[in-house]
């Protein structure tokens, strides 16, 4: 069922007691070995009608069986599961001096998502946004809505552009079906990643040769005329083993109403004059999209190289100006390469050295204002406006630029003795901003229409041609000190040859006080460097705002504490706690040159956040599971008031039946608090909602072959996205709708 507004807290306190009561009442739930047997179970069980003389034998074969059962739920809950994002090694995740979370591509599979922006949502803390101006899909990470505060990676390789400083404008539909897992720290990762691993740092770990093992194909049809088309093969050929994917989708898009936009204003300030009205509200946005993915990893003995393409092309959702329009599209290329070697000597000392280069491709051919539209304007400088000028093909503006980036690391792992990792990294990357292109149908200086669009990027280019070298140093040191007591000591500088240097430390000490218990108390601090766009925008009369070459990086301290627990063969929960302390948040600030007013990027305010998450996952038996998290955080700027666009209260419920060997069923809720506004903005908060998913999967009966279909907001929840004034109902949000696919493996 989907539940009304009015019944979202109902859900949250739910969530919220039920993990409580799962943290401290287990035994009511399932009691130590009363459960439904499984064949994991069974598989653990022996024949007490065996001979006398194979009792040793018999005896040995269950205790490893009965290892292989327990180690397998472990791994399911994660605490014996080794990752490596969050030491760049291989650790055990109760040991981690991180908070993490694994995603599995079996449970990517059973929740039915197709894109990897939307598994995002089921990670506590996490909420994700769309922007009303090009159509962005952005996270909302621990109180912060920004995806240039989450660094992402490819296997291990930054994908994040440096114009922004996000990386879900390329990265928000990457195809999951290639996917093995998703490691996720949520908190600061600076200490060993560097920029952007402001609030969370997360790696897309792809399937190998070994994982893959032939050919899968998969194909679907969905809502909106969407198209999913995907290729993953790998196959070992000796000792070269080759992976990769191609994957084709196209879509057009959600299509929901717009009643009033910026354009709405205008006219109706205008129609007093004789101006007629242009505005295309209420008006469909327009979210279609088309993209092109492939991706290769080839492995040699101890080389590897691989390499991404991806070319997308979509609409702008209402438009950069918060005005509808027909005309505008954004189209981004991402390519990156990348070699390494893996070797290790002596069992102690392990060298992975990597060579890698990006290009980020942007073009983005907006008509900012409609056909018919005017503005008013200033042509004296005397602050009246005295002139009108009136599109009759509307507002257009043409942006290009190509910025690459070229790098090498060389990290050393050392065990020092048993127990004890040394970790030594050194880095420099080289970023170039360069073939930057404006074109526009207006002249930038006194907004006359032209009678075609005319290249003004020699005369008034809208952002300035910059280069940025990064040296970095990072050292580590994972200490086992007892079998129970860990300890994580590391720090890393980074020095820009633009804004200058930044050094950020951390620490970890992890605490197995109990049998299957773990304590965690972290401090990290870690930063964001100002992104191109926000230091080099080139401020002309009538550009939108200007940059600030004297920007400094924003930075965080960070605390936590993480208590988890696994109380028996069926049943884990963890519980932590944060604080964030936030300085030197970069902004757009309204400032006045004469009676002119412009906006400039500055370093001004600060932020405290502090929350509570909440897990818990009951494995039944096998393929039988359920799992749920609440997140409680309070993000306050300086002077006590909340900070927008961000719940307080959310969670995610979900249940995994697997019944029958044929079909799995997977039923999740995730649910989000009120959301406030933006200082100014009168409008009531953004109401509380509740958004249902149903998915099945059918298999096994007909070879390697799969069908499986999803249905998403399977009650119709009418919800919306925070937009600004001008667009006083905010920006909606699909109803139901759905996705059915075939696939098969060769």
């Amino acid at each position: 069922m989907i539940i009304k507004t009015t019944d979202c807290k109902s859900l949250i306190l739910f969530t919220l007691y039920a993990c409580l009561s799962l943290c401290f009442i287990p035994s009511l739930i399932f009691a130590e070995g009363t459960g439904t047997s499984s064949s994991s179970i069974e598989e653990m069980t022996y024949q007490t009608d065996a001979s006398s003389s194979n009792n040793e034998k018999n005896t040995s074969d269950v205790n490893a069986n009965v290892k292989k059962g327990l180690s397998t739920e472990a791994v399911w809950f994660g605490f014996d599961e080794e990752v490596t994002i969050a030491t760049r090694h291989e650790l055990q995740i109760s040991k981690a001096p991180s908070i993490v979370t694994v995603i599995t591509d079996e449970e990517i599979k059973n929740l039915g998502y197709r894109t990897f922006v939307e598994i995002l949502r089921t990670v506590p803390g996490f909420e994700i946004l769309k922007t009303g101006a090009l159509g962005d899909t952005i996270p909302a990470v621990r109180g912060f809505a920004g995806d240039n505060k989450v660094r992402v990676m490819l296997n291990g390789h930054l994908v994040n552009n440096p114009l922004r400083g996000g990386a879900f404008v390329n990265f928000d539909d990457f195809p999951v079906d290639g996917i093995k897992r998703i490691e996720i720290i949520r908190g600061p990762g600076s200490a060993m990643y560097g920029e952007n691993a402001f609030l969370g740092v997360i790696n897309i770990i792809t399937k190998d040769a070994k994982d893959i093992n032939g050919v899968k194909v998969s194909s679907g049809y969905g809502s909106f005329d969407t198209y999913d088309e995907n290729i993953i093969f790998g196959e070992t050929y000796g000792k070269v083993g080759v992976s990769g994917m191609v994957h084709y989708r196209q879509t057009e898009g959600f299509d929901g109403i717009v009643e009033r936009d910026s354009q709405t204003m205008a006219d109706d300030s205008l129609s007093s004059l004789g101006f007629p009205k242009a505005s295309l509200a209420p008006g469909k946005v327009h979210d279609g999209r088309q993209e092109f993915d492939l991706n290769l990893k080839v492995t040699y003995k101890d080389f590897y190289a691989e390499g991404l393409y991806i070319n997308k092309n979509v609409g702008p959702f209402v438009g950069p100006q918060y005005a509808l329009n027909n005309e505008s599209d954004v189209e981004n290329n991402y390519v990156f390469g990348e070699a390494g070697y893996k070797k290790t000597f002596d069992e102690r000392l392990t060298l992975k050295p990597r060579i890698y280069y990006d290009q980020f491709d942007r073009n983005i051919y907006s008509e900012s204002l409609p056909e018919g539209s005017t503005v008013s304007s200033d042509t004296d400088g005397d602050g009246a406006t005295d002139t009108f000028y009136t599109y009759p093909n509307g507002y257009i503006v043409n942006s290009k630029l190509i910025e690459r980036v070229a790098g090498t690391e060389i990290p050393f792992d050392y065990e020092l003795f048993d127990g004890n990792m040394l970790t030594l990294g050194l880095e420099y990357r080289y970023v170039k901003q360069t073939n930057i292109h404006f074109l526009s149908n207006v002249d930038p200086v006194t907004l006359e229409p032209l009678d075609s669009i005319q290249d003004f990027s020699e005369s008034y280019p809208q952002i300035d041609k910059a280069t940025r070298g990064i040296w970095s140093v990072y050292l580590q040191d994972t200490w086992d000190i007892t079998d129970a007591l860990n300890f994580t000591l590391g720090v890393r500088h980074d020095h820009y040859s633009d804004f200058g240097g930044t050094t950020n430390p951390r620490s970890g000490l992890t605490w197995a006080f109990m049998k299957n218990a773990s304590l965690k108390f972290l401090y990290g601090e870690a930063f964001r460097a100002p992104s191109f766009s926000e230091m080099h925008a080139i401020y002309q009369k009538n550009s939108i705002v200007r940059g600030n070459k004297d920007l400094d990086p924003e930075t965080v301290r960070s605390y936590e504490t993480g208590l988890s627990y696994q109380f028996n063969k069926y049943v884990s929960s963890s519980v932590n706690y944060f604080f964030n302390d936030i300085k030197d948040l970069i902004i757009l600030r309204s400032t006045f040159e004469d009676t002119t007013r412009i906006l400039s990027y500055e370093n001004f305010g600060d932020a405290h956040v502090h929350g509570v998450e909440m897990e818990t996952k009951v494995d039944i038996t096998k393929g039988n599971y359920v799992f749920m998290n609440y997140t409680f955080q309070s993000p306050e700027d300086d002077d006590g008031d909340k900070l927008p666009f961000v719940a307080k209260h959310k969670g995610n419920f979900g249940v995994n039946v697997h019944y029958w060997k044929y079909i799995n069923t997977n039923l999740s809720a995730f649910a989000s608090g009120q959301r406030s506004r933006e200082e100014g903005d009168a409008r009531d908060d953004l109401p509380a909602y509740t958004l249902l998913n149903l998915s099945v999967i059918g298999k096994e009966f007909f070879k390697t072959m799969e069908v499986y279909g999803t249905v998403y907001n399977l009650l119709d929840k009418d919800y919306s996205d925070p937009g600004p004034t001008s667009i006083p109902e905010d920006l909606p949000r699909p109803g139901r709708t759905f996705f059915i696919g075939l696939s098969y493996q060769f």
